[in-house]
């Protein structure tokens, strides 16, 4: 009778050591996969912004680049114009010339 008794001890034990361990485990799976679902949002999120910043450092020097080549050629033109200011003087002072030879 005592042999029963302790056998019968031994598997209730033996059922809630399982019980426990069973609940032990899921816990421990859940907080494993909460670690990797963090983890793997956390990489998601680390690519997103080097994309973003790759995409606007890119962007940046296009930019720059883009303003200098303006810049450029705005001096370009700068002096285009003024050459052809500097001929519009000189052929309205011969057009002046040639009026005034024409009326005397």
């Amino acid at each position: 009778m005592v042999d029963d008794e302790l056998l019968k001890k031994i598997k209730i034990v033996i059922i809630i050591a399982l019980i426990i361990g069973v609940v032990g485990a899921v816990i421990f799976l859940i907080y494993g996969f909460a670690l990797v679902w963090q983890a793997m949002a956390a990489t998601v999120m680390i690519i997103f912004l080097a994309i973003a910043t790759i995409l606007f450092l890119a962007l940046s020097i296009y930019l720059w680049i883009k303003n200098w080549m303006l810049k450029r050629k705005l001096d370009k033109q700068g002096k285009e114009l003024e050459r052809v200011s500097h001929n519009l003087k000189n052929c309205n002072r011969r057009l002046r010339t040639i009026k005034s030879t024409d009326e005397e």
